[in-house]
């Protein structure tokens, strides 16, 4: 048994990640010092008002110990020790082909084995990078996922699944269920055949539906919905039909102008239209429904609620998260393409990939407009894609500092049963 707390060393202080709820905690390292040696000192005899502000956390054991692991690492200056999420290609294939893939063209060649998955588990694990997101292409046609998932929650990783259901059988529904997944994420683009066949293809509205009401028989679940303009006038609809369908959570996240949908922008919602929807999901909510104060993808939630862990600006990539294809690229941000791959986990280990790479290094050296003229803040790969390069404005940033600076509702609507 793992402790439920681990601490993560960090050039500002620590992180202290919550394996109870998977997220990070950022601490100075004054009180970094004090977590560290309350692991085998009491915090009440070492600092009585740290302990009555951390002990309605669940941090402390009965005696008043830090319930934890500290990491042994020694952090670089100036970028964190590792990213707080990876997300990782299992498989660059599918059996569908959706208008808004952000993977791009599929089938693409080459596929990091298991063992070879199981190193950078393990690597990630020693960097304190703990969130982990297992994509594609479509994962279940992976026959050795399964090996996947258990070798990185016996690292000690948070595994979270995204797949579009059609392939989850009896086999398939009762095994995930049996996996401690943080998150499994299916996938839909819609709460009617219409809007999500446009997407995905006739008759897959109907099939992943049959699909989803058979996973929940035996797994807790996500739907998640990508906002696409005709997706937005559907919202309350998707909350609706993930209630009916017994899904713990649903997840909305907009449209990002990448991969295949840069060849159909005409799905890409405007920021107004986006925020909109959260708007309407906010004022429609049940009183026993809640919304949850995380929105990675939103630049006015990032903006206002995460924590300052990096030096730079913008969505995080290359500073909180990374990404791995499945042949082993490396990159700040699944988003950005593989024109900004850092070099492949076959050639370099991951670590120096993001200590030392020009891929990283040069992603957290960018710096941020002051004039009006460049990136200011949001997405580096909405600003890539509508501006031409990493430094352009993101149209979205600058649409939300025009319509509020008040924070708008988080996109993660949780489904009180």
């Amino acid at each position: 048994m793992r402790p439920p707390l681990v601490v993560v060393p960090q050039h500002f202080g620590s992180l202290v990640f919550d394996r109870r709820t998977s997220r990070y905690v950022p601490f100075d390292r004054e009180v970094t010092d004090l977590l560290v040696r309350s692991v085998s000192t009491p915090m009440p005899v070492l600092q009585p008002a740290l302990f009555e502000a951390l002990e309605p956390r669940g941090y402390f054991t009965l005696d008043g110990c830090l319930h934890a692991a500290v990491l042994p690492a020694t952090p670089p200056q100036g970028h964190l020790l590792g990213p707080l999420a990876v997300h990782v290609e299992v498989i660059a294939a599918c059996d569908l082909s959706c208008a808004h893939c952000f993977a791009g063209t599929l089938p693409r060649k080459g596929q990091l084995s298991v063992n070879e998955l199981d190193a950078l588990f393990a690597e990630l694990a020693s960097m304190g990078a703990f969130r982990l997101g297992l994509t594609g292409g479509e994962p279940l046609m992976r026959r050795d996922l399964l090996d996947i998932v258990d070798a990185a929650t016996e690292r000690g990783l948070h595994p979270c699944l995204t797949t579009h259901g059609l392939r989850i059988d009896e086999h398939w529904a009762r095994q995930l269920g049996q996996r401690d997944l943080v998150w499994l994420n299916v996938s839909l683009d819609g709460a009617r055949a219409e809007t999500h066949d446009r997407i995905r293809g006739a008759g897959t509205f109907d099939r992943a539906v049959e699909k989803i009401r058979l996973l929940s028989k035996h797994a807790r679940f996500t739907l998640a919905f990508t906002i696409t303009e005709p997706l937005a006038q559907e919202v309350e609809d998707c909350v609706a039909l993930a209630k009916e369908l017994g899904a713990h959570t649903a997840v909305f996240r907009p449209l990002y102008p990448v991969g295949t949908a840069e060849q159909h922008l005409a799905l890409m919602p405007s920021y107004d239209t986006y925020a909109d929807a959260l708007d309407t999901l906010s004022s429609s909510l049940a009183p026993s429904d809640d919304l949850h104060a995380i929105d990675p993808f939103s630049p006015q939630i990032r903006h206002t609620l995460q924590a300052k862990t990096f030096v730079g600006h913008g969505c995080g990539a290359g500073t909180l998260i990374a990404s791995v294809s499945a042949a082993g690229d490396c990159s700040p941000c699944s988003f950005l393409g593989p024109g900004s791959d850092a070099g492949n986990l076959r050639e370099h280990s991951f670590r120096s990939l993001w200590n030392r790479s020009e891929g990283f290094t040069a992603m957290r050296a960018l710096g941020c407009s002051s004039c009006g003229q460049g990136f200011e803040g949001g997405c580096r790969a909405r600003a890539q894609t509508l501006g031409g390069h990493l430094d352009a404005p993101d149209p979205w940033y600058d649409a939300w500092r025009a319509r509020t600076a008040d924070r708008h509702p988080s996109t993660n609507v949780e489904i009180t049963r």
